[in-house]
């Protein structure tokens, strides 16, 4: 389901790009890498019309992360810069999520985050938000509630960006959550280059366009479909809540996803099927 999805999201963002459109899709509210007990609320009233998506026949690591990279690895036009050397990006930012420092040890659940916010926003009606612009460098963007502490991923960026000036910041946001995805143990993400940065604020999408942990499943429908998902999406999406966890200033919300963060697993569906919550 989820492979055949992510196929059907690239022939679709391929299209809005060559319509001028933004060519990214998906991410959840104040840290999609991490657990708070109203966003497991939520996944169960949209799982309660998408059963199929549960069977023990799938493999949930898989399913999570090709769900996880529907939102991050879609096409960003013909604008990529020949003289990037995107692989070269790629061991630069796998180089620098270690740190021991920071959360559980790794900076990938953030960059996560960081991508799919910047590309949550997209709109498959209007063709406008997404990933295409990176237009969280700008109030009032980077201000949005749901965008709280992501300062922190977007300045671990700058030093790769400093080395590889050529590359764009929408570029190296999306690169960055696949790679992170990638070294967590998720699977390989068709990543294509070519996203442009915005010039200015004017180009910020309105805030309320990512999904709020204190709202319902009707919410999260209305907020995913928007972007052109369907349920069964919606709830492998979800399991990126696994990587990371809750910081109580920024969401509100405290604690980790799943009981071994980083790494990318099913402990989230874990939780969510075996573990009654309430808010």
């Amino acid at each position: 389901m989820a492979s055949r999805a992510f196929s059907r999201l690239l022939t679709r963002s391929a299209r809005t790009t060559a319509l001028g459109g933004a060519p990214n899709v998906a991410k959840t509210r104040a840290n999609t890498t991490s657990f708070n007990p109203a966003v497991l609320t939520q996944a169960r009233g949209v799982a309660s019309h998408a059963r199929g998506a549960y069977s023990r026949n799938e493999k949930w690591g898989v399913g999570v992360g090709v769900g996880l990279g529907v939102g991050l690895a879609l096409f960003g036009g013909a604008l990529a810069h020949d003289d990037v050397d995107y692989l070269a990006v790629r061991a630069a930012i796998a180089d620098m999520l270690e740190d021991q420092r920071h959360d559980d040890g790794s900076w990938g659940p953030i960059l996560v985050r960081l991508a799919w916010h910047a590309s949550g926003t997209f709109d498959v009606n209007t063709l406008t938000g997404g990933s295409n612009g990176a237009t969280m460098r700008f109030p009032p963007e980077c201000k949005h509630g749901a965008n709280a502490g992501l300062g922190l991923a977007r300045d671990r960026l700058e030093a790769i960006k400093r080395r590889f000036p050529g590359i764009s910041y929408a570029d190296l946001w999306t690169l960055a959550g696949v790679v992170a995805i990638e070294e967590m143990g998720g699977p390989k993400i068709k990543w294509t280059p070519g996203r442009t940065d915005a010039k200015g604020p004017e180009a910020c999408p309105p805030d309320g366009r990512l999904p709020d942990a204190s709202q319902g499943a009707s919410h999260v429908r209305d907020i995913f479909y928007r972007m052109g998902f369907s349920d069964r999406e919606i709830v492998a999406l979800a399991g990126g809540h696994v990587l990371g966890r809750c910081h109580t200033h920024p969401s509100g919300y405290s604690g980790p996803g799943g009981d071994s963060p980083p790494p990318l697993s099913n402990d989230y569906f874990l939780q969510l099927s075996q573990n009654r919550r309430t808010p």
